[in-house]
């Protein structure tokens, strides 16, 4: 069973090993360059010696801001898997009424789309694993100058993911071709599905997967310094009593004025500053910044590889019992 799974994707296999053997391989070249031009930046000896590298880092960074366009790329590969290997694997076999003949062999259902799926899944390892480990190489240099870890498109492209979200990509796309048996159908849903999820657990859960710390300062302060790689998740300024003022280091002069009556706008259009600086230190406003510390990367890379992998599961339990289920 598992020869004749590879003779049947064998094609598709190869095709995509070479393609992402050959990214790879030029990813890696493309990183000793910017390896090079980070050690001649001078910024590797600035922050070891722990300076202010703020200025340095600009200048690092400014000839590479034209990469940014490759990060969706990378992003779209997991899904991309998902629709060209997951949808098909099941769907196609429905289409074409080959499974008829697949079930009537002396292998199991079980053991028949366990032995697809789990080529399909090595193989899925095997080459987000490489194209992972060639992507964090290439953007290293990147990554340290710009100190945005956590961020969408640095967090999600290195560490462990980048593996789990290709696997539940492939998972996805083979329960969904399971329940509609159409492959242009399953492709569509599988795109839209990975989306959804990849979204809701970006945006709402990697936040919350451990209580932030929060940092407070008053609002006519400079920000204190945050520890390498820190993710600010929200910053609002609240007053004394904790009323909200405005999101991040901006305020709504608006409600600001209702507490300080004798706050007019000057001929500007705007109060004068000399009357909003009297009016902050009145109210007493604060910045509280509810802070993700960076040395908990590697803590959210593993829940977050746990919940990718447990989804994974769950959906080829779940193709498995309509395999099981449906009839010839």
């Amino acid at each position: 069973m598992t020869w004749l799974t590879w003779r049947l994707h064998r094609a598709q296999l190869v095709v995509l090993a070479a393609i992402t053997a050959l990214a790879s391989l030029v990813l890696l070249q493309a990183g000793r360059g910017i390896e090079a031009a980070f050690r001649a930046s001078g910024l590797a000896d600035c922050f070891a010696a722990g300076g202010g590298c703020h200025d340095l880092s600009e200048s690092f960074m400014q000839p590479y801001d034209r990469l940014v366009f490759i990060i969706p790329l990378f992003l779209a590969f997991p899904v991309v898997l998902g629709m060209l290997w997951g949808a098909p694997l099941v769907a196609r076999e429905f289409e074409q009424g080959t499974h008829r003949l697949a079930w009537t062999q002396t292998v199991s259902r079980r053991r028949w789309l366990l032995t697809k799926v789990g080529v399909l899944l090595g193989a899925t390892v095997a080459l987000s694993g490489l194209l992972t480990a060639a992507v964090t190489s290439w953007s290293g240099p990147l990554l340290r100058a710009s100190d945005e870890r956590f961020l969408p498109g640095f967090f999600d492209l290195r560490g462990v993911v980048p593996v789990a979200y290709a696997v539940f990509a492939v998972s996805l796309g083979v329960a969904i071709g399971t329940l509609v048996r159409k492959t242009v159908p399953a492709v569509g849903l599988t795109l839209l599905g990975y989306a959804m999820v990849r979204a809701a657990i970006t945006f709402f859960a990697r936040p919350r997967f451990a209580q932030a710390i929060t940092v407070t300062y008053p609002f006519s302060n400079a920000e204190p310094r945050r520890g390498m790689q820190d993710w600010p998740v929200s910053v609002v300024t609240v007053d004394r009593l904790g009323h909200v003022f405005g999101r991040g280091l901006s305020l709504d002069v608006n409600a600001l004025a209702r507490s300080c009556p004798g706050l007019e706008p000057g001929g500007g259009g705007l109060p004068a500053f000399s009357k909003v600086e009297a009016c902050v230190r009145h109210v007493g406003l604060t910045v509280r910044s509810m802070v993700q510390p960076g040395d908990r990367f590697w803590t959210f890379q593993w829940i977050e590889f746990a919940i990718y992998l447990a989804l994974a599961v769950a959906l080829i339990g779940a193709a498995l019992l309509v395999v099981r289920r449906r009839s010839a």
